[in-house]
Order: structure tokens, then sequence, then C-alpha cells
């Protein structure tokens, strides 16, 4: 076989072969083929390669999807939304990309330097803010540096 023997052109309807002055020649079903269509059944022969074209059915079948019903937030008896993850907790953040909505315990949180805190989504990681009008149910839980203030008392004389 040469190194640029012959195209082979795949459409739709028809498979075309055209010979690029091979050495060797190119040939369907023994004759000599230039330019030429192969059908289904015929043998194309390059050099001592023989190449027979077999057309079978093709059956494509896609599987039903089965999706499960994404959860959501419910409204709860005082009117506010509930979280996500938690239909009966209150929802005191929402997701500035998603839109979807958490209580304190869902989000992830980041304390950066200085004391500022940075909250994330769950879902997708983007920040989360809190919903206007919504006040937590309960303060976010203490360090234990800032707990130990509390508990010990030193006096200084």
């Amino acid at each position: 076989m040469s190194g640029f023997h012959c195209e082979i052109h795949v459409s739709e309807q028809t498979i075309q072969v055209k010979d690029l002055g091979s050495t060797n020649g190119t040939f369907i079903d023994g004759q000599p083929a230039r330019d030429a269509m192969l059908q289904s059944g015929q043998v194309l022969r390059l050099g001592s390669v023989e190449l027979r074209l077999e057309e079978t059915p093709v059956q494509i079948a896609i599987p039903l999807l089965n999706l499960e019903q994404a959860p959501t937030s419910v409204a709860l008896p005082d009117g506010t939304l509930s979280c996500l993850n938690h239909p009966s907790a209150q929802a005191t953040l929402r997701c500035t990309q998603c839109e979807r909505v958490f209580c304190e315990a869902c989000v992830h949180f980041l304390r950066l330097s200085g004391g500022e805190a940075r909250l994330f989504c769950p879902s997708c990681s983007r920040p989360c803010e809190p919903i206007p009008g919504v006040k937590p149910a309960k303060p976010r839980r203490q360090s234990f540096l800032s707990r130990l203030g509390q508990t010990l008392r030193l006096r200084c004389h």
C-alpha cells in the first residue's frame, strides 16, 4: 500500500473511493477504480489489503432517564422558607449563584484572619448571603477561646 494510496469520502448515502496515483492501484471487485462509488458487499483492494463493505442495521436505543425529584424548600408555619436539606429548619442563607436556601448548619463556614467569616453554598461552592428580613434561629457556635474568656475571670490587684 502506498503512503497516500486513496481517499475515501463517506456521506450519509454514498461511499466514494478516489485513487491518489498509488503504485499498486485501487480496485473494487477486481476492477481498477480511479474515482468510483463503493456499494454494500463489494471488496475494496488497496495493494495487498482487501476490505469488504458490509452494511449492518443500526439500532439506537436511548434509555429512559429516571430523574429523582430535586429537594425543594417549603413554607414553614411562620411564612419563612425551610432549608433545602432540613425541611423543618428555617433557611437563613441564600446562595448568590444557584439561589438555593439553607440553614447555617448546611453552609460551609470559613473564618478569615481578622475574624471575618465567609459562608459558601454546599451545592455550588459560591458565596451565600443572609436572606433579607430573616433572623438566624440561633447564633453560630462560639470558638473555644471566646468561651474560655467568658468562663474564666481573672482579677488583677
